[in-house]
């Protein structure tokens, strides 16, 4: 086996290094509330006591059962759903949610998994806190 080297090898470990730190964590937080609210923010509130839009409010939605906001009408597949929203449940939801519940009414899909990896960062940072 020939090991190639990858030129962009130590930035990318340096860049992991770097996310320990509070600068770059902020700026990757910053980017990640930056995708939510270009993929999300239209149909989801996200403010303490917002009330729904489209779709639910999503503050503390990460770690959360499904189908739990108060006030929110969901479909009623999504009303049967009995699991906790975790990394994997929302990166399958913003991928296909009708591949993960066929009758719901979310029509937004997700292709780029990095941008969905953004989206579920910035949610799990205002997620469900015990």
């Amino acid at each position: 086996m020939q090991i190639r080297w990858n030129r962009s090898a130590p930035r990318a470990m340096f860049a992991l290094a770097a996310l320990g730190c509070g600068a770059a964590q902020a700026q990757d937080l910053a980017a990640a509330k930056k995708q939510f609210i270009a993929s999300c923010g239209v149909c989801h509130a996200i403010e303490p006591g917002a009330p729904p839009r489209q779709g639910p409010n999503l503050l503390g939605v990460y770690g959360a059962k499904a189908a739990n906001v108060e006030g929110f009408k969901y479909s009623p597949g999504l009303q049967q759903a009995d699991w906790v929203w975790d990394g994997a449940r929302l990166d399958a939801w913003l991928a296909d949610p009708n591949a993960v519940i066929p009758d719901t009414v979310m029509i937004y899909r997700q292709a780029d998994p990095a941008r969905r990896a953004l989206v579920i960062a910035f949610l799990k940072s205002i997620g469900k806190q015990d």
